[in-house]
């Protein structure tokens, strides 16, 4: 992995030379040497003037492979910086399907300047896929692919599939269907290469076929891919005709986002779809602030569990065992001990959400070790601001519960020291926990171990032990005077 960044970094390097020292040739030569991926990130670490002008030394097939690898915010740029007439040529370049996923991230001036200067057919095209709900098979389908006709022979279509061959996804299955577009079976093109030119695609074909339809969950169509080992599938409308087909390449993107939307959804995260240096703090904010509550809340629980065996323990002990009201005894354990879950779970929660983050940026290469510094930053802010939500949250809680606990009486002194201690411990522990929790995967990343692996058990370990230690030191300070006297 080290070695591909290192290319990556000299890729760069090389590109943008070529670029300041104007050696158009050597530059195309270039780029025709590597993959268009690697071409887009290399240039991605460019200044977004130096990747307008190296776009413009190529010619628009080599840009409309290599536009549609560049994130979201760089593709923005290029449509904001190109004439009409270029964004035209661009985009008649580039597959549909792709189109759509470009269009979905961008806002609506951009959507309107493509949709402005592209062809009518491309046009119906592209609103024909936006139509459909956001995670059905409809919405990451191509509508750009060879069908054969029932009809036709070998010769006939193999004709048909060379004229086309530029305009549409590259795949090795054909689907067949009648005159009505009633889809019919599937046939291989070495099944077609190897037939006789005059025998029927009726006679080559394979009946078998495994759809779904333009409704279908993206969940069921990765399930289908994986059950039956295909690379590409059919996907029908409610009438039963053929609109298209979704390849292999769009589901590995789906699977991945799925991935990173079910590893959110476990550590307590709404999900999010940007890059997590492309997330702003505020919406990591509101995607960590709202799970770390309702945490937060339920700890209620075991607090209250904690306080009732408490006065239960105290209240069946006799004479000098009993803890007499307000003294520093009663305060540990009637006050502040039932508090630890609470602090505990939240700073533990706040940490496994950062951890989950990072190691998942990790491992799709959107964070590197060598971002520690921009990391810590990112997770200092979010972690100051969600605490600020989580402290007030806490405050009108805790005010409420010993409301009820005491029948309204709650101006003992003792009681708002007890608050103060979980808040000011609640808001230390979780910007610490954060950072130690964005700290730990790059930490591990570095020394080459498994981010995931070390993270989690060593997470709540720290955690733990810190969040106690806080609250207690806390604590410490508020009732020094209690303890002093006895």
């Amino acid at each position: 992995m080290d070695h591909n960044i290192i290319n990556i970094e000299e890729l760069s390097n090389k590109i943008e030379t070529l670029i300041d020292d104007n050696k158009v040739s050597h530059l195309r030569e270039l780029v025709e040497d590597h993959y268009p991926a690697d071409i887009a990130e290399a240039m991605s670490k460019l200044e977004e003037k130096k990747i307008i002008v190296a776009l413009r030394l190529l010619s628009t097939d080599v840009v409309a492979e290599i536009f549609t690898y560049f994130d979201y915010d760089i593709q923005e740029e290029i449509i904001n910086t190109y004439s009409s007439q270029q964004v035209k040529e661009l985009f008649e370049e580039i597959f549909t399907d792709d189109i759509v996923d470009i269009l979905e991230e961008m806002p609506s001036n951009i959507v309107k300047k493509v949709l402005r200067n592209s062809s009518p057919e491309s046009r119906l095209q592209i609103n024909s896929i936006l139509k459909y709900e956001e995670q059905s098979a409809g919405s990451i389908m191509s509508v750009e692919y060879t069908k054969l006709r029932t009809t036709w022979t070998a010769k006939q279509a193999i004709e048909v599939i060379k004229e086309q061959r530029e305009e549409t996804e590259e795949i090795s299955s054909f689907y067949v269907v009648d005159g009505l577009n009633n889809l019919k079976g599937i046939i291989e093109l070495k099944t077609l290469f190897f037939a006789k030119p005059e025998t029927s695609i009726s006679n080559l074909m394979d009946e078998r076929i495994v759809y779904v339809y333009t409704s279908t969950d993206q969940e069921h169509v990765i399930e289908q891919f994986k059950k039956y080992d295909i690379i590409t599938l059919p996907i029908l409308n409610s009438q039963n005709k053929l609109v298209g087909i979704i390849t292999v390449d769009d589901v590995i993107d789906v699977i991945e986002e799925e991935a990173t939307e079910d590893i959110h959804k476990m550590a307590g995260i709404s999900p999010t779809e940007d890059a997590y240096f492309k997330t702003s703090v505020w919406k990591m904010v509101r995607s960590r602030s709202v799970w770390l509550l309702f945490l937060m809340i339920s700890a209620t629980l075991s607090q209250i569990v904690i306080s009732v065996f408490m006065k239960i323990y105290n209240s069946n002990s006799t004479g000098e065992q009993q803890v007499e009201q307000w003294s520093i005894s009663y305060i540990v354990t009637m006050l502040l001990t039932p508090l630890l879950t609470v602090i505990s779970g939240t700073a533990g929660n706040a940490g496994s959400q950062s951890s989950t983050m990072i190691v998942r940026a990790l491992s799709l290469r959107e964070v590197e070790t060598k971002d520690f510094a921009r990391v810590m930053w990112k997770e200092l802010r979010v972690a100051s601001l969600t605490g600020l939500i989580l402290v007030s949250a806490n405050f009108i809680r805790m005010v409420s519960i010993y409301a009820v606990e005491y029948k309204g009486d709650i101006n003992h002194p003792e009681l708002w020291y007890s608050i103060a201690t979980l808040s000011i411990a609640m808001y230390l522990t979780l910007i610490i926990s954060k950072l130690i929790g964005g700290l730990l995967p790059i930490l591990a990343k570095k020394i080459k171990l498994d981010p995931a692996v070390m993270a989690a058990p060593l997470l709540t370990t720290i955690v733990d032990a810190l969040s106690t230690a806080i609250f207690f030191s806390i604590g410490l300070i508020f009732f020094w005077q209690q303890i002093q006297g006895g």
